[in-house]
């Protein structure tokens, strides 16, 4: 055997040992609140569950028509929601808020989105 071939199958050895390794790890368990889409909200402690909330939040925004063409970005912090950005109205703006306010496990939203207006052609 060539030495590309034995690293490839030690490689794919290693990756299969720690794949069972890791299988046979005792989970802990905690209980948690779920939204629809089965994505867990908040942990044990209460503290939301940030990366969850921000995705959330992302997808709900970009699956909105209106909010179309812009890119805003979304931070979370202990259920806290960052939104900024730019939008071209504050219509965007507010709705932007709004739909972050409305999903599963976010306290509060700190809406920093610029209004620019549309740009002139």
């Amino acid at each position: 055997m060539n030495n590309d071939v034995k690293r490839k199958l030690l490689a794919t050895g290693a990756f299969l040992a720690a794949g069972l390794f890791l299988a046979g790890c005792e989970r802990q368990s905690i209980e948690s609140q779920t939204d629809e889409a089965g994505m867990t909200i908040k942990s044990e402690d209460g503290a939301g569950d940030d990366l969850n909330i921000t995705t959330a939040v992302h997808t709900a925004i970009r699956e909105e028509q209106r909010l179309n063409n812009v890119n805003i970005l979304v931070e979370t912090s202990k259920g806290d929601v960052q939104l900024s950005g730019e939008v071209a109205t504050e219509e965007q703006r507010e709705l932007a808020e709004n739909i972050a306010a409305g999903t599963p496990g976010v306290h509060a939203v700190n809406n920093d989105l610029k209004v620019i207006g549309t740009p002139s052609q």
